[in-house]
């Protein structure tokens, strides 16, 4: 009698097992998270006093909404030649743009150096760059920021808007900004915020009078 009270435990102890680890097995092959790490973030701000904008951008096509919206209060636009139309369709009144130098250092050291200063900017960036390019480019950014002693724990927010449509929204460390990318496919349009100076800008510390592109 004890026996067969015993057996049907014991089958059921072996199902538990096998299901554990089952399980296990599962979660060891599953494929880890594409950005370990980074949490979901909230919606794109408003542009404000120094903050870095590093937007994708393709001549006759559309932006995000979000990469739309931030030319509305954009102080600074520093662009490749090739998007001089996209940043003629959407400079606010008020608002100064430049085309970019030919070295990405020299044009990151321009977009940061206006940041500093206390502008809100936008670093407009051709869409579907090679991936070595794309990346570079970026990293002349983080390299001159952090040159600027801004801390690598900073909070950067990054959206990506697929080939499909399909946009993610993502809050990621700022010393990361680079590797997260490079992980990205190049037909992924990015828009990143970056709140560089944004704690000790204040609007106006310089005048820019005109309003048209420069150069």
């Amino acid at each position: 009698m004890s026996i067969s009270v015993i057996a049907p435990a014991v089958d059921i102890a072996r199902d538990i097992a096998r299901d554990i680890a089952r399980d296990i097995t599962r979660d060891i092959t599953r494929p880890a998270p594409r950005y370990h790490g980074i949490a979901a973030a909230p919606r794109l701000p408003l542009a404000a006093p120094g903050q870095l904008w590093l937007v994708e951008a393709a001549d006759g096509v559309a932006l995000s909404a979000a990469a739309e919206r931030v030319f509305d209060g954009v102080n600074v636009v520093v662009y490749d030649r090739a998007l001089a139309d996209v940043v003629a369709d959407r400079l606010p009144l008020g608002g100064y743009a430049e085309p970019a130098p030919a070295r990405s250092d020299l044009a990151a050291s321009r977009a940061v150096g206006f940041a500093h200063d206390g502008w809100s900017v936008v670093r407009l960036l051709p869409a579907r760059l090679a991936p070595r390019d794309r990346t570079r480019r970026v990293q002349d950014i983080v390299d001159e920021l952090a040159a600027a002693k801004i801390a690598g724990g900073l909070p950067v927010l990054l959206l990506a808007e697929g080939a499909d449509g399909i946009e993610e929204l993502i809050t990621a460390r700022f010393d990361d900004l680079a590797s997260i990318v490079a992980s990205y496919p190049r037909d992924t349009r990015l828009t990143i915020v970056i709140e560089a100076f944004a704690a000790a800008a204040a609007a106006g510390r310089h005048a820019i009078v005109a309003n048209g592109l420069a150069g």
